[in-house]
C-alpha cells in the first residue's frame, strides 16, 4: 500500500510540474495546439485537466488571456515598426482602426452580399 501512495505522489508531482509548464507556455503562445505540442502534453490530457481541476481551468484561462495580450502587444509593435518604414498597408491599417475619418462605413461602396442557405432534411421526416 505504501508503494501505491508513493506512486500517486510521484504522478501528482509530475502533473503539477507539467501543468505549471503548460501555463507558462500559454503566456507566450495562447494557442492550445501549439502550447501543448511545445510542452509535449497531449491535447486530450489538457482537456481532461480542465474537466478535473477547476483551479487549473481558471489559471489556464487567465494564462491564455495573458498570452493574447502579449501577442497583441507584439503585433502592435511590429505594425508601428512597419509604419516607421513607410509601409503603406500598415499605415492604412492603423488609420482605418484608429481614426474615425478613415474607417470604412459598412454597406457603402460595397457590393450587396447574398447569403445562400441550404436546407437539409432527413428522409425519415
Amino acid at each position: 500500500m505504501e508503494n501505491n501512495e508513493k506512486k500517486q505522489e510521484t504522478i501528482a508531482k509530475r502533473q503539477s510540474e507539467e501543468k505549471t509548464k503548460l501555463l507558462e507556455c500559454f503566456k507566450k503562445v495562447p494557442i492550445i495546439e501549439v502550447a501543448c505540442s511545445k510542452c509535449t502534453i497531449n491535447r486530450s490530457t489538457y482537456y481532461r485537466w480542465l474537466e478535473d481541476d477547476l483551479d487549473f481551468r481558471e489559471k489556464a484561462m487567465a494564462a491564455i488571456a495573458e498570452g493574447e495580450e502579449f501577442i497583441s502587444d507584439k503585433s502592435e509593435a511590429q505594425l508601428i515598426g512597419l509604419i516607421g518604414e513607410k509601409n503603406l498597408s500598415a499605415i492604412k491599417h492603423w488609420l482605418a482602426h484608429h481614426r474615425q475619418a478613415y474607417k470604412k462605413e459598412r454597406g457603402r461602396n460595397e457590393p450587396e452580399q447574398k447569403i445562400r442557405i441550404i436546407l437539409l432534411h432527413d428522409e425519415q421526416d
